[in-house]
């Protein structure tokens, strides 16, 4: 009888772990350069859209990364030392079961050196906010303004991550950007920065909720 009641509880704690791997699928893909070499140690993140948990990984020498995850849509971000944008973000479904492979994502090489944005968002009490959406858009500084210089132009795509972190590489030269925070539940948050060369530049947002949260 003992025999039979210790094999009972086995199965009974062994049979959730069981079912939860059942439930699970897999997004697999892989990053290169512009060259089409695969880009090793690149930070790959996956962000739930319903309840906006995340996880993280790094790429293995042949560029490639994968997630066991629970069905749902997930938003894909990418970050490599070295290369431009920092961020791309696309919109993946995971089924129970299947694998999901995501089109092979390409980075372009960063110039010889960069300026850094890096900071975090919070909500108005201080605690962070894991999921927000960051915008960047290069935007002309008071000098281009008035004389009325031609731009290049750069946006970028950015996802908090569980501490509500994010960072934007840009090219190392004197520019303004103009950076959006938004989530839902809270009202957006524009901020303009100046960069000059070879500079890393602090920004945080504070998110008010929005009126019908």
């Amino acid at each position: 009888m003992k025999r039979l009641l210790a094999s009972a509880i086995v199965c009974i704690c062994v049979l959730p772990a069981i079912v939860a791997a059942q439930q699970k699928g897999t997004l697999k893909g892989k990053i290169e350069d512009h060259k089409g070499k695969p880009i090793a140690g690149a930070a790959v993140r996956v962000l739930r859209s319903r309840d906006r948990s995340s996880q993280e990984t790094t790429t293995d020498q042949a560029g490639v990364y994968s997630f066991e995850l629970i069905p749902d849509d997930y938003s894909l971000s990418v970050d490599a030392e070295g290369f431009q944008g920092g961020s791309m973000v696309q919109m993946q479904q995971v089924e129970e079961g299947k694998e999901t492979i995501v089109k092979t994502i390409k980075l372009d090489k960063a110039k010889a050196r960069t300026s850094l944005i890096r900071g975090a968002v919070f909500d108005i009490d201080g605690r962070s906010l894991q999921g927000a959406k960051l915008k960047l858009e290069r935007v002309p500084t008071a000098e281009e303004d008035k004389d009325r210089k031609r731009i290049s132009s750069l946006k970028l795509d950015y996802t908090s991550n569980s501490r509500g972190e994010f960072a934007f590489r840009v090219p190392a030269r004197r520019a303004r950007y103009q950076i959006t925070a938004s989530l839902g539940g809270y009202k957006s948050e524009t901020k303009v920065v100046e960069v000059h060369e070879d500079e890393a530049v602090p920004l945080a947002f504070s998110l008010a909720p929005s009126s019908s949260k």
